[in-house]
């Protein structure tokens, strides 16, 4: 409940012009929006009436209600700035258009704090039928982080996967610690590779985030500069790209045992996919058509 009544209290989001198409238009008119409660989650649904997965207190029912009658204009433009982001600064949209589509274009968008100012999403999708019936249906898409006061990313929002990938690792470490049995603890030491791709995507990203200015764009660099921060992010791909595969093979096992922790690197795999389809499409694509003059 924090994270919707400070989004809440902003005065606006500074949305710039864009253009949705037809995929993006049916993705909004199906958004949910999620916030937890001090038990369950509030979900709102596209037209603003308000659930719960679990009984909310009469304060909390009261500040809903007061919300969603008095914001309704805000919440409306909290989906277009997410969705401007989502198209800006991810590939999770992209990525997972097939789930997205085949589920009636329901998108399930749960807000959770993340630092000052910014807010991490989770992405879910959710099989048509009542929301909370269907609750335990949903399918995680991604993860992303949205920062509020601005909808520029410095450094294309590289920081943020630089901050967040080693802390899922971190997680999913924990969590198998807790929950592997002991003919799936093999899971642990492919972790450790794990954790040394990691390292070293880290340390590449702090060089990137040193070397280049915040603003990366053929405004700010010239082609050259471009060229060079192409071939440093195509690098940071790569080990993405290893870290996936690395992932993979330890899901692979793991499903193969039955084991239930699973899930938790099927979440963990489906980050690095949306990880490396960014950073092909909308940052290696599309300095690679500014550099070569290409404009559609």
């Amino acid at each position: 409940m924090k994270t919707l009544s400070a989004l809440v209290e902003r005065d606006s989001f500074e949305v710039p012009a864009f253009a949705l198409d037809h995929f993006q238009k049916k993705v909004r008119e199906n958004l949910h929006l999620e916030f937890f409660l001090a038990r369950g989650r509030l979900i709102l649904t596209p037209h603003l009436s308000h659930l719960t997965t679990d009984e909310a207190s009469p304060t909390e029912e009261e500040r809903v209600r007061s919300i969603v009658d008095e914001k309704q204009d805000l919440l409306e433009q909290i989906k277009l700035y997410l969705l401007y982001n989502l198209s800006l600064y991810s590939a999770l949209l992209e990525t997972n258009s097939y789930f997205v589509a085949v589920n009636e274009h329901r998108l399930i968008s749960r807000f959770l704090p993340y630092g000052p100012g910014v807010c991490e999403v989770k992405l879910y999708t959710l099989p048509p039928g009542d929301p909370l019936e269907r609750y335990g249906d949903r399918i995680y898409l991604g993860r992303d982080c949205l920062p509020l006061d601005s909808p520029r990313r410095p450094h294309l929002g590289l920081g943020y996967l630089r901050q967040s990938l080693p802390e899922q690792v971190g997680k999913l470490k924990s969590r198998l610690e807790r929950h592997a049995k002991a003919g799936e603890r093999a899971a642990l030491e492919l972790v450790e590779d794990l954790e040394g791709l990691l390292d070293e995507f880290a340390q590449k990203a702090d060089a990137v985030l040193r070397t280049y200015p915040p603003e990366i764009s053929s405004r700010a660099l010239r082609p050259e500069t471009l060229l060079e921060v192409n071939r440093d992010f195509r690098e940071l791909k790569h080990i993405l790209s290893d870290a996936e595969i690395l992932v993979r093979e330890m899901e692979e096992g793991m499903l193969a045992a039955g084991a239930h922790a699973a899930r938790y690197v099927t979440k963990l795999r489906k980050d690095l996919t949306n990880d490396v389809n960014y950073i092909m499409l909308k940052v290696n694509g599309r300095i690679n058509d500014a550099v070569n003059g290409i404009h559609i």
